[in-house]
């Protein structure tokens, strides 16, 4: 684990953890069928974060990492929970009423679009536990529900039924009061009733929606440059009078990296670019007559800073490796949502990283001194080692999922790792076991192929001829169905 020494602290009112207990989703991008990832621990450990679940004996992990071979489905299971907050967030507020549902079906069989899709999660937010759901087609959104659990038992809030004419039928629970008739009044077929909910100012609605719209990050390769200038603007300018609240941690990362980097140096646009810039969006917002999303803001001028024992030494950040590009870019969400105590999903989050600090990043997430919010970490990797006995984080099987190609659909299978009989004790080395194959998520290596690629590249070459092979020499494979065939035999071997 990550040892942390801890300050005393004075004592301050500590917001309810926003906690992510379950994720379920069906026909969306490679995921076909009905395909779920858990936060829900199966046992306690006692040097991890564990958050309790209000009126349960449950607890939540702190991180899930999904592994697979590419084109398995990792970043879409990924992306399929990202979008499903986009959903509530943007359903009622951006989606034009003859938009309709902006969704990405699994596409491998005939008629794909006109199978719905649906996305359902679990989750806490003030202290209460919920369980909200959608199914939407191109056009509409066909169900959506939300219920609680008062006591450990589950209540109804709401439900919505949508029927081929288009007319949605809405049924409440009696602990939903407000204006919920008007609600529905304002229904669109493409909005979803707690996006509406929200945009009139229900208490209750609102809160369950604003769980989706800020305590729901992500980090792709698409929002890298927005994330870099998150973590600048966190960072603040170098010459304000008092320092940002962010700047401290960041400073603190920045080290903890040992890239060689002492700080940011950050200078606040000129104020008259700035001004240049809203003329000329105000220009070409009056001249299509409507609204015109753009950032008015000019980028500052940001620099790394480089301590030597000749002094400080700046380089643009640009010149930065993209390693230390990478890294920095993660700063900004990661601090808020240590800071917060909320959900952080990373897709493939190796990428330009060294091993060694994937590791020290999902080891904040599984500190009990770094992590005292709760906050989660869902993430994507190829990286092994993580799963190394010498690797701070110190995975455990709960939080541990793999994804494969479903050999005859295409689609991608996820499951835990706790589905396999490994022993629970210490002496277990996952990282050698996975790489070995035993719990399936690998590439197929197809040696069949391979021999094959060998005869087409010598066949009409130059020197002294092809060297051809006889067929009968290859052993052939029946490619990604041995892999679901060798999980569910290994199931009983993994130990």
């Amino acid at each position: 684990m990550l040892v942390v020494t801890r300050r005393p602290t004075t004592n301050r009112t500590r917001r309810p953890a926003a906690v992510l207990l379950r994720f379920q989703v069906t026909n969306h991008a490679s995921i076909r069928d009905e395909q779920e990832i858990s936060f829900i621990a199966d046992a306690s450990a006692p040097h991890r974060v564990e958050t309790p679940v209000p009126a349960s004996t449950h607890r939540a992990v702190p991180v899930a990492a999904v592994y697979g071979p590419n084109a398995s489905g990792k970043s879409n299971v990924l992306d399929a929970l990202d979008w499903t907050g986009k959903a509530v967030h943007r359903s009622f507020a951006r989606w034009t009423p003859d938009q309709g549902i902006p969704r990405r079906p699994f596409s491998l069989r005939p008629d794909a679009r006109t199978y719905p899709s649906t996305y359902e999660i679990d989750f806490v937010v003030g202290g209460v536990r919920y369980t909200y759901g959608f199914e939407v087609d191109d056009e509409r959104v066909r169900e959506e529900w939300l219920f609680f659990y008062p006591e450990g038992s589950r209540r109804k809030l709401y439900q919505r039924v949508t029927d081929d004419d288009g007319e949605s039928r809405m049924s409440f629970g009696r602990s939903l009061t407000g204006r919920r008739k008007v609600i529905a009044d304002l229904l669109r077929p493409n909005s979803l009733y707690l996006s509406v909910a929200a945009a009139q100012g229900h208490d209750l609605l609102g809160e369950v929606y604003r769980w989706f719209s800020t305590s729901l990050r992500s980090a792709t390769d698409r929002d890298f440059e927005s994330r870099l200038g998150f973590t600048v603007d966190l960072y603040g300018a170098s010459d304000s009078d008092e320092p940002p609240a962010y700047r401290a941690p960041l400073q603190h990362l920045l080290g903890l990296a040992d890239l060689g980097v002492s700080g940011l140096a950050v200078s606040d646009p000129d104020e008259k670019a700035a001004q240049e810039i809203r003329q000329i969006v105000g220009a070409v917002r009056e001249a299509v007559g409507g609204r015109v999303r753009v950032d008015t803001r000019p980028p500052r001028r940001v620099q790394v800073e480089h301590r030597t024992e000749d002094g400080v030494h700046r380089l643009n950040l640009n010149e930065e490796s993209s390693g230390t590009r990478t890294w920095i870019g993660l700063l900004g969400p990661i601090v808020t949502t240590l800071r917060d105590g909320t959900v952080l999903s990373v897709d493939e989050l190796d990428a330009r990283l060294h091993p060694h600090l994937a590791d020290v990043l999902v080891g904040l997430f599984q500190s009990p001194e770094v992590n005292r919010r709760g906050a989660q970490l869902l993430f994507s990797t190829h990286e092994a080692s993580l799963l190394g006995r010498n690797a701070r984080t110190e995975l455990l099987r709960d939080q541990i999922w793999f994804t494969e190609k479903d050999s005859r659909t295409g689609g991608t299978l996820v499951f835990p790792m706790s589905d396999f009989q490994v022993r629970p004790d210490s002496t277990q080395n996952l990282e050698k076991r996975y790489l070995e194959g035993r719990f399936g998520a690998l590439p197929h290596l197809d040696d069949d192929l391979l021999a094959r690629l060998a005869d087409s590249l010598h066949e009409s070459g130059p020197g002294d001829g092809a060297a051809h092979r006889n067929d009968d020499h290859h052993g052939g494979t029946d490619g990604q169905g041995a892999l679901t065939r060798q999980r569910q035999a290994q199931a009983a071997g993994a130990a």
